[in-house]
């Protein structure tokens, strides 16, 4: 669910005196802004001399030595304020692998924003200066953005590129500028320059420095400034963006007004979404109240049931799309006739119907652990996105617009996080509505897991392995699996179901597919999906003389093998903690032996205060001629701290390296 601009309509009120204050100031700046596109005089050296790289960038592909942004709130005489954001920017080009990188440029173009001008040039090694021009800056739309872009001359090893680009959006009151790359940066800076009655909370994270105010005539300038950020690096097992350095800002006061109540605060973020999920006309309340009382939930179910029973109903019988198709996408009434809803529309029916069905619940917006988190001190509205539902009565959580998963479980990375839970409370004044910031639990690790029951013996002939396989999915890694049974064409489910299956085995002689528990709603019980196979395999053999090699270390599938060369960036991040057993029988062939058991025993465990949190261990038995292993791989948390990067690494390359296990089998 998408913030609607109605939250802010509030507060917008608060600005019709503001602009008399503020015209006067920048009279002399009016006919520049009200052109649009203008062509402004670059703030750059007109005779540039190469920068110095510092040593230890020396060897890296570029390096950005200046990159500022400048924020400024002007006069419009249309548009009342606006805001102009200029980016300027220096870049070292160190080598080829540098020219490829940075030889074309893309800019972003923001939903309402317009380019005032954008002025580019390169400096070669010699000193050579050579400017864009104007008509080689072009208009394209990549993966479904919009982007200026164009292409730089005379890009070499030891030039420094440079451009300026001014854009001018509508007015905003909540900014945010991160400032990480593929490449390092020597030197960060931003600027925000407001008219001094506007008083905004500007906040650095991750070791940018913001400044204190200063007062500069009739402006208010805040900056702040960070040095030798590193390259962004990819990384497996990391949500680097919550680590980003980056500067937020939002409005906070207007000294021309109540210089003395704060601005768009939580709690009031809290109110106005309160306000437009609650107010519901009385049409919309008697189609909602006949709507569910076509759902036969009876009023004496029990309210855990009932969560269940109505969201099973409205995700398959409402068509949801993130904007809506067609026109009422977002009204209740229109999306009852239709079954077709925006993501907006179909939330405000679920909660009409919730309230209908007499449902405790609280609207939560999540932080999450893929993006920048929600901060209790700074409150910006930007950040707040995405909509969840909480419980109280249960504990448990719902995300109305996905229609992949179910009640209790929301998407991973929006667990194990901090949200705002817009929270009432009723006492003899009347109703409060407040924001509450709370944790959002993450399923415990035991609910979620990929478990392998397997049993193996050799064909008569001894050149095939013949399997029966079951792969059992519980918590999310069955919701991983589960929706395609319900989104995919019926002709595709089957190849779906053998490539499940493959996966532990390089074999497509697969018979006797058998697969359970494919409801949506089987995951509230957390019934086990179960894919089960026979499969027979020649690439599990192979013959060396006498002996043969049996690759069991493959029928666990492929795992993930981690090298880090450089030192490790960012904690530890799991997409969901869950726990992985396998349980694999052999059935050793009559007047064979194996020569090297020894090798499927693999203890790699944690050790913390005696409290172990991952792990892999693998072992095995010999009872008459069956040989069984187990292996139990588990991780208790979704995440670790840096420091325990080299048991994790460990315990990663452990199931790496029982792929690797060969068994040696001889004759007697």
């Amino acid at each position: 669910m998408k913030l609607s601009p109605s939250f802010f309509l509030p507060r917008l009120l608060l600005f019709v005196g503001l602009l008399a204050g503020s015209v006067a100031v920048y009279a002399q700046t009016q006919a520049q802004e009200d052109a649009g596109n203008v062509q402004i005089k670059p703030d750059w050296e007109t005779s540039p001399k190469l920068h110095s790289v510092q040593p230890e960038y020396a060897k890296e592909a570029a390096v950005i030595l200046v990159d500022k942004r400048i924020h400024e709130y002007l006069p419009n005489a249309k548009d009342g304020l606006i805001v102009k954001v200029v980016n300027h920017r220096i870049i070292k080009v160190n080598n080829e692998n540098g020219v490829e990188q940075f030889n074309k440029i893309f800019l972003p173009v923001g939903y309402d924003g317009v380019y005032l001008d954008i002025s580019a040039r390169v400096i070669t090694a010699s000193g050579k200066i050579i400017e864009l021009p104007k008509d080689k800056i072009f208009d394209v739309e990549e993966d479904g953005r919009v982007y200026k872009k164009f292409a730089l001359e005379g890009v070499e090893s030891g030039c420094e590129i440079e451009y300026i680009a001014a854009q001018q959006k509508s007015l905003y009151f909540f900014g945010l500028e991160v400032f990480q790359y593929a490449a390092p940066c020597q030197l960060a800076e931003f600027s925000l320059i407001v008219p001094a009655h506007l008083v905004f909370d500007v906040k650095g994270y991750n070791g940018f420095t913001v400044g204190k105010d200063s007062i500069e005539g009739s402006l208010r300038i805040r900056t702040g400034v960070c040095r030798n950020i590193p390259e962004a690096e990819t990384e497996k097992y990391a949500q680097p963006t919550a680590y980003f350095k980056n500067v937020q800002y939002k409005l906070s006061y207007n000294l021309s007004k109540e210089k003395d109540e704060r601005l768009f605060t939580w709690d009031q973020l809290a109110q106005n979404v309160y306000t437009s999920y609650q107010t519901i006309e009385v049409g919309e309340m008697n189609a909602v109240n006949a709507y569910v009382k076509s759902m036969k939930i009876e009023e004496q179910t029990p309210e855990e049931k009932k969560i269940i029973l109505l969201e099973d109903y409205l995700k398959n019988k409402v068509s949801i799309n993130e904007e809506g198709i067609g026109e009422g996408a977002d009204k209740i009434e229109q999306i009852i006739k239709t079954n077709v809803a925006s993501h907006d529309g179909f939330s405000r029916l679920m909660v009409a119907c919730m309230n209908a069905l007499h449902i405790n619940y609280q609207i939560v917006f999540p932080s999450k652990r893929n993006n920048l988190p929600l901060d209790k001190e700074l409150e910006n509205y930007r950040l707040v996105d995405d909509m969840i539902l909480y419980f109280p009565n249960t504990g448990q959580f719902l995300e109305p617009t996905n229609i992949t998963i179910r009640y209790p479980y929301i998407q991973p990375n929006w667990a194990a996080t901090n949200g705002l839970f817009v929270q009432t409370n009723t006492s003899a004044g009347g109703q409060e509505i407040s924001a509450s910031f709370m944790t959002i639990p993450v399923q415990p690790y035991t609910k979620s897991s990929h478990d392998i029951d397997l049993s193996i013996r050799f064909n008569s002939t001894m050149d095939s392995v013949l399997m029966h396989t079951k792969q059992i999915f519980t918590g999310y890694g069955a919701w991983q699996f589960r929706p395609a049974f319900h989104l995919l064409p019926k002709d595709r489910v089957e190849e779906f179901t053998h490539e499940v299956i493959q996966s532990i085995a390089k074999s497509k002689v697969i018979t006797n597919t058998k697969v359970q528990n494919t409801a949506m709603t089987d995951g509230l019980t957390n019934k086990p999906l179960i894919f089960e196979a026979d499969i027979a395999s020649a690439d599990l053999i192979e013959s060396a003389g006498n002996k043969i090699l049996f690759k069991i270390g493959d029928v666990i599938g492929p795992q993930e093998q981690m090298y880090q060369e450089k030192p490790r960036q960012y904690p530890i991040s799991m997409e969901y903690p869950h726990v992985l057993d396998r349980t694999i029988r052999f059935e050793i062939p009559k007047g064979y032996t194996i020569k090297n058991p020894q090798d499927l025993n693999i203890n790699i465990v944690e050790s913390n205060d005696g409290k172990s949190t991952m792990g892999f261990v693998s072992k095995y038995t010999i009872a008459g001629n069956i040989l069984t292993v187990t292996l139990h791989e588990y991780y208790h948390r979704p995440e670790y701290p840096i420091e325990k990067f080299g048991i994790f690494q460990k315990v990663i390359n452990a199931a790496a390296d029982f792929n690797k296990v060969l068994l040696v089998l001889e004759k007697k």
